[in-house]
Formats: C-alpha cells, sequence, structure tokens
C-alpha cells in the first residue's frame, strides 16, 4: 500500500516537473512574442499617422466637393 502511494506521488512529482519545463519554454515563447510585438508597434506608427493624414485630406476633400455642389446646383437654380 505504501508503495503504490509512494508511486503516486512520484508520477505526480514528474509530471509536475514536465510541467514547469512546459512553462518556461511557454515563457521564452512569451517574451520572443512580446517583443516582436512591440518592434512591430514601433514600424507601424508612421503608417498609422499617414493613414489618419490620408483620412483629414480625403474629408477634405469630400467637403469641398459637396460645397462645390452646393454653389452649382444654387446657380442652375438662380440662371446664372
Amino acid at each position: 500500500m505504501n508503495n503504490k502511494l509512494e508511486d503516486k506521488v512520484d508520477k505526480i512529482l514528474e509530471q509536475q516537473g514536465e510541467m514547469n519545463v512546459t512553462l518556461a519554454k511557454q515563457s521564452v515563447i512569451l517574451d520572443e512574442h512580446i517583443k516582436r510585438t512591440n518592434l512591430l508597434e514601433v514600424k507601424l506608427a508612421p503608417i498609422e499617422k499617414h493613414v489618419i493624414m490620408l483620412n483629414g485630406v480625403l474629408k477634405f476633400i469630400g467637403m469641398v466637393a459637396i460645397v462645390v455642389g452646393v454653389i452649382e446646383g444654387l446657380l442652375k437654380i438662380i440662371g446664372v
């Protein structure tokens, strides 16, 4: 009976050791992933600024087009 208990405890300890090894490997992989993610975020910052600028320019062009359309419509209504 005592031998079976020791065997089970040994098996649990062995599994715990395997889990510790797996956890250590996953920790290293996670650190590498975080490092790569941070590098990509730094590289994407200028692209994000460019996209924001282009959105602003396109909105401005759209507003100008609306104003020109309204003015042209009013001039046609007036008959000029």
